[in-house]
């Protein structure tokens, strides 16, 4: 088992060739991050395959972490981003921080990726409160801090598999996956969420 999880780890640090330079904490949290994928009770082989191999650089990319650790840097309230969040579930209309979100680095780093996977459904990041901070695709809502991911990724420092649903625009099923994010000193900062078609894998 020890070395299912060494290589585990091994292969994870081996997918960030555009994250930030790993610190022993660093090392240590990735390690952890692919225990966790390789042991959480959802998942099919193949998913955590593709996690592993894809996916892990998510956890130590700049452009999230910067969006991350900028939002955390406002301070804003609790009130106020449920606020954010009830405005944007009740738009009509496209918001300007619907678009802001979208455009900005860590929004086009997830559009890139998405370009590059055929698996990926959407993704989106977000802050050490739940607040999203970059997105793929407009998420549903802005605010994720009363959600499993958010409390699996910021508040446990783990990863959350979700249960499998039908897609019915795209007539399949998809399948998330949601990992911390982790800044240069190992401290989680946010985290991501990416949705996955599970017949691309």
């Amino acid at each position: 088992m020890k070395k299912t999880i060494a290589a585990c780890a091994l292969l994870c640090l081996m997918s960030v060739p555009h994250a930030h330079a790993a610190t022993a904490t660093v090392d240590t949290m990735l390690t952890k991050v692919c225990h966790d994928i390789d042991t959480a009770p959802k998942g099919s082989v193949a998913l955590k395959a593709f996690v592993k191999k894809s996916l892990i650089h998510l956890c130590t990319a700049p452009p999230l972490i910067e969006a991350a650790k900028a939002q955390n840097a406002k301070h804003l309230t609790l009130a106020e981003i449920q606020k954010i969040d009830a405005e944007w579930i009740d738009a009509e209309e496209t918001l300007p921080i619907m678009d802001a979100l979208l455009t900005n680095p860590c929004g086009r780093a997830l559009q890139n990726l998405a370009t590059t996977l055929p698996p990926m459904s959407k993704g989106f990041a977000f802050d050490n409160q739940g607040a999203t901070v970059g997105a793929h695709r407009i998420p549903n809502d802005y605010w994720q801090g009363d959600e499993g991911k958010y409390r699996k990724t910021v508040k446990k420092q783990s990863i959350e598999v979700g249960p499998i649903k039908f897609d019915k625009a795209e007539n399949t099923q998809l399948q998330h996956v949601a990992l911390p994010l982790i800044d240069t000193d190992g401290t989680v900062v946010g985290g991501v969420l990416i949705g996955i078609f599970l017949d691309k894998l």
